[in-house]
Parts: structure tokens; C-alpha cells; sequence
């Protein structure tokens, strides 16, 4: 489904996850190496993300940078698991295609052991990103520079039987994330798993209401880290008002609700 450029701006948080199943692991040092996205892809979203678009976040924000808020490596895309350190990100060529790759040094503790032990045993071999974009660019069949589109591309026959893509110039880059499996939203990874909408959002906004109470009584620690928790929980709103997959099922007893009125999103960015 075409959407349009200024929606795909508008999104609070997206995550993408990666085609190459690449890792290297070294046990005695607690290091991994990845590659958590490949460029050059035309994927589901009709994107495609370019050479250069995450390195004005690893310049600013990135392991080797003085930024306060750096780049995250978490697991699941959620903030409450961080695994490891993320210690190295660049953009590089691999098997002649440019692809964005990231080292975590893993913690000593329960989520790092147990990361650790899931890539010795293969059980984690995929990763993902979650970010928002900055610059785009649409380009359609009908399009100048339709040809140039296609040209570095992985999958240029996807691309010319959709008839449009999306350039991504540029984003900002938050986190990088080892997953299970891949997918490109975050309900699969944060959200209820059950098919009632009603049951979905009622859990999102309770989470959305805790939130807000936290800023309320000023127990804010690391506003980065609740900023992007702000971020999904906004996406995960969205993603699931949208998700025709998503059922709505009449409930045969009365659930608790949530009165969503009462949730001040406003208190959040007025007061952080």
C-alpha cells in the first residue's frame, strides 16, 4: 500500500529487521559483531536504506561519541532488557553490498549470560533497528530517476513490480536490537499477543498512563530511555488502530478499561 512521505516522517518509531543472518562471537572477550541491517533492500515498507543513512547518528551519538544518550543495544526492541554495550557501529561493505554493523560487549549479568549463551547455541541469529526518519525521497516507475533507483539494489525486481520506492537518506538511529525472529513493526515484539484490539490498547494505554505518572512524581532518571519508551508506546497505538489483522471481538463479560481521557500525553514533552 503506497503511503505517503509526510505519514512515514510522522511515524514515532520504526524498526526494521535485517536479511543477512551474519554474527561473529567471541566467548573469552563477551563481545558479539553484527550486521544489523543491509542496505540496498527494497523491503516490505517499499524502503530502501542507503549508504550514509545512520552516519550522522553514529557521529553524534554513537559508541565513540561524548553523547550522553548513545546508541542502545537491547533485546526485543524493549528498554527494560539492555543485554549489553553497545561498543563499535559503522557502515561498511560486506560480500560487496554496504551494510550497517554494530559489537555489544555483553554484561555480566542474568540478560547478558543468557544472550550470550543464545548466540553460542544459534538460537539469536537475527537482528533488527529502531529508528525514525529524517530524509526521504519517493521515486516512482514513471520517475527520472526510476533507473537509479534500481540500479545498487538487492531486490530490484521487487522493487519494479511495486512500481514505487522510498530512498532513505537518512535517520535517526536509537537502537539496535538481537531478536528471535524478524519483523518490521513492533507490536510482534511488544505488543499483547492476543488477537482483540480492545484487549491490545487497553494494555497500552495503562502502560502510556504509568508513563505519565512516573513524570508526574518527577521519576525520571534517564529521559532518553523514556523518551523512546514514549516513542513506542505512541507506535504501538498506531500500529495496532491500523492492523486489519487485528480483530475486534465483542467480549462476552464487561473488561476493566482504561479512561483514556485522563492520560495527559501533553505532561510528557511540556515537562521532561
Amino acid at each position: 500500500m503506497k503511503q505517503n512521505k509526510q505519514n512515514k516522517l510522522n511515524i514515532p518509531y520504526q524498526v526494521k529487521s535485517n536479511l543477512a543472518d551474519y554474527k561473529e562471537i567471541d566467548e573469552g572477550n563477551r563481545t558479539i559483531s553484527a550486521i544489523v541491517n543491509t542496505y540496498n533492500f527494497f523491503d516490505s515498507d517499499y524502503d530502501v536504506l542507503r549508504l550514509g543513512a545512520a552516519s550522522k547518528s553514529i557521529e553524534q551519538r554513537g559508541a565513540k561519541s561524548k553523547a550522553y544518550d548513545k546508541i542502545l543495544h537491547a533485546l526485543f526492541h524493549d528498554f527494560t532488557k539492555l543485554p549489553g554495550k553497545s561498543i563499535d557501529e559503522s557502515e561498511t561493505l560486506f560480500a560487496g553490498n554496504p551494510v550497517l554493523m554494530a559489537d555489544s560487549k555483553l554484561a555480566e549479568t542474568l540478560d547478558g549470560e543468557e544472550t550470550l549463551q543464545k548466540y553460542k547455541e544459534g538460537i539469536y541469529n537475527q537482528h533488527s533497528i529502531g529508528f525514525r526518519y529524517i530524509q526521504i525521497e519517493y521515486v516512482e516507475k514513471e520517475g527520472s530517476n526510476w533507473d537509479n533507483f534500481l540500479k545498487d539494489l538487492i531486490n530490484p525486481e521487487k522493487a519494479n513490480a511495486v512500481g514505487f520506492g522510498y530512498n532513505v537518506k537518512e535517520i535517526q538511529w536509537y537502537e539496535w536490537s538481537t531478536v528471535a525472529f524478524g519483523a518490521n513493526k513492533l507490536t510482534p515484539f511488544l505488543g499483547v499477543k492476543t488477537e482483540n484490539k480492545t484487549i491490545k490498547l487497553q494494555n497500552i494505554y495503562a502502560k502510556l498512563e504509568a508513563l505519565v505518572d512516573k513524570a508526574k512524581k518527577h521519576e525520571v532518571k534517564d529521559k532518553y530511555n523514556f523518551d523512546l519508551q514514549y516513542r513506542q508506546l505512541k507506535q504501538l497505538i498506531s500500529e495496532t488502530l491500523y492492523d486489519t489483522n487485528v480483530k475486534v471481538i465483542p467480549e462476552k463479560k464487561k473488561e476493566p478499561t482504561v479512561n483514556v481521557k485522563h492520560i495527559d500525553l501533553n505532561f510528557i514533552t511540556q515537562n521532561l
